[in-house]
Formats: structure tokens, sequence, C-alpha cells
């Protein structure tokens, strides 16, 4: 009866490693729209004013502008952005801080395959997520509430 109109969300990319971009952008397309593909935290804070999307996936180690510093100039401007670390990092102080800085979601990249699209999916949905390796660096069981500490 016609095209649907219904629309997915869009979501900016911000990854500095060409291959991981490109395998993350195949983990995510399949449910979200790839509106640009950033490789530094200023390009990540430009196309976040330009393209006002539902939700951020950055990687933290990035040129420039790490991804925390990015991460808290967008949320200053939008407190209601939906930000999820896909990152190697793995220290427990690194992904308190992530937390802390106002992340809804946080996925190491060794798990990035099974539980990206749950991550984005559940930061959307206003929740938080830790990925089951981030989970167990931060000795937890379940998924986290707002309040954990």
């Amino acid at each position: 009866i016609g095209a649907s109109t219904v629309t997915r969300p869009r979501v900016v990319l911000a990854e500095d490693h060409l291959a991981m971009a490109t395998e993350l952008r195949e983990v995510l397309i399949p449910d979200y729209d790839i509106v640009e593909t950033v490789h530094d935290g200023v390009a990540l804070i430009e196309a976040t004013r330009r393209t006002l999307p539902h939700a951020i996936v950055c990687d933290i180690g990035m040129p420039r502008v790490n991804g925390l510093a990015a991460a808290a100039s967008i949320l200053a401007t939008r407190p209601d952005a939906r930000i999820v670390f896909v990152t190697v990092q793995d220290s427990r102080a690194v992904i308190k801080k992530a937390l802390d800085c106002g992340a809804r979601g946080y996925v190491l990249k060794s798990d990035a395959g099974n539980e990206l699209v749950a991550a984005v999916r559940t930061a959307l949905e206003g929740g938080f997520y830790l990925s089951a390796n981030a989970r167990r660096i931060l000795g937890m069981t379940a998924p986290p509430t707002p309040r954990d500490e």
C-alpha cells in the first residue's frame, strides 16, 4: 500500500580505526541508520551538532579530543544525548568515569558483536547498559541501574 514511513533511529559513529569502524557499522546497520562516521572527537562534536542523532556510539581513545571529553562537551549542550561507548578501555576507573560523565552505555569491543545493538536500544529507551565484560570488571552480576556506584 505504499512505502513505510517508519524511521529508524539515527546514529553517529565515532571510531578512529577504519577496520573497527567498518565492523561496528556492520553490526549497527541492520537496526540503525548510521548518519555519519567520524574519526576523532572534534569531528564527533561537529557531527552531533549538525545531524542531531538519536544515539552516539563512540570510542574513548581518539585523536584531537578523546571520547570522554567529546561526550562531556556534547552533554553540556544536549543533556538528553544517548551516548554509548564502545572501547578496549577495560579499567574500572575508566568505566566509572564514562558513566559519571553521562554515558548511557559501555561496551567493550570484545562484546560489541553480541551486545552493541542491545546497548544502543537500551540507551534509546532511557536505560543504562554495561556489556558482560564491563559488568565483570565492576564486579556486577546484573545490569546496572542509574544509581549503581
